[in-house]
């Protein structure tokens, strides 16, 4: 099928105007793109990964421009739609003499648009219970779970603080253009906006490797950063003092439906206390809420409590607090 009369077609039916015989081309190709799964049989692992990278970001661009307007216009047809503007964007690239990458099992979730630089920031929580610390601005994709896939991996466009949970049998991978970053639990910073012409990555507990296309660029430790120029494609290595570079985070930080065990990880990370709570209902209620900039310990414990129905006992002396039901 022409490429042209595809995509033609494809609009035709979010617009809810194909014929029953336009119909059925579609769906053809739908259950054609559903049921390929011998695209990748020719291509090592090594060519997969690589055709995996080059795909999953503009197929997905592609899905979530379809999807929304699928959404308004069609929202009963929203299943079917959603695989046919996939089977689109998979037969533009496919017209380039690609083979078919299977991504139904690497879905996406677009957090933030990189154009939305008012949006402050926010904490995200993501399917392994690591914990994500995204920029204003900054765009975040990763799947709705890793358990199908022998390796964890995000896709980031921005700034973001990883507090990622140790798994040794799968690792962590943070892709940012042509450089990735790899962990198997630890904590540290990367600022990857795409006018810019550096990448960093700053380590703050634990080690990660950073790498690109070619080599390996560093394993680098606490208080060490790499800084990779993206147009020279060369990197710097060099110790420094990991707090200089979160104090972006220190900002107002919005939390979107987190449990009170999430927020309280926050807290005691940001104001260096000891928390227990002591019953587990309280643990796992959930809230939304916003950690205003310079806001005291008090302030923000106060806050959680009085959204969750309990109480606060705070020993200064040897910063400990007891959180528990009313």
């Amino acid at each position: 099928m022409d490429k042209k009369f595809f995509i033609e077609l494809l609009e035709k039916y979010i617009k809810g105007d194909v014929t029953e015989e336009e119909g059925r081309v579609l769906n053809s190709y739908y259950e054609l793109f559903e049921s390929n799964d011998n695209g990748l049989k020719s291509l090592n692992t090594e060519e997969r990964e690589d055709l995996k990278n080059k795909l999953n970001r503009d197929i997905w661009e592609k899905i979530d421009i379809h999807e929304m307007k699928s959404r308004e216009i069609m929202s009963k047809r929203k299943s079917w739609a959603r695989w046919i503007t996939a089977a689109a964007a998979v037969f533009i690239i496919l017209s380039t003499g690609l083979y078919f990458y299977d991504y139904s099992v690497a879905k996406t979730q677009d957090l933030l648009s990189s154009s939305d630089k008012n949006i402050e920031h926010r904490l995200v929580l993501l399917p392994d219970g690591s914990s994500v610390i995204i920029g204003a601005g900054t765009r975040l994709n990763y799947p709705s779970t890793f358990d199908d896939s022998e390796k964890r991996e995000v896709y980031l466009e921005g700034e973001a603080y990883f507090d990622i949970q140790h798994n040794p049998n799968k690792s962590f991978i943070i892709h940012t253009g042509k450089v990735q970053t790899v962990v198997l639990g630890t904590a540290f910073n990367i600022k990857a906006w795409p006018g810019e012409s550096e990448i960093t990555v700053t380590v703050v507990r634990g080690k990660v490797k950073v790498q690109d296309e070619k080599t390996i660029l560093g394993i680098i430790t606490p208080n060490h950063q790499i800084s990779y120029n993206k147009v020279k494609a060369n990197a710097i290595r060099s110790v420094v003092k990991a707090d200089n570079y979160l104090a972006w985070k220190e900002q107002d930080l919005l939390l979107d439906n987190v449990t009170v065990a999430e927020a309280l990880k926050l807290v005691e990370e940001r104001f260096n206390v000891d928390i227990s709570i002591k019953d587990e209902s309280i643990q796992t209620s959930r809230f939304t809420t916003t950690f205003e900039k310079g806001a005291s310990l008090e302030h923000v414990l106060k806050s959680v409590c009085e959204f969750n129905g309990a109480d606060f006992q705070y020993d200064k002396d040897n910063a400990s607090i007891i959180i528990s039901a009313k």
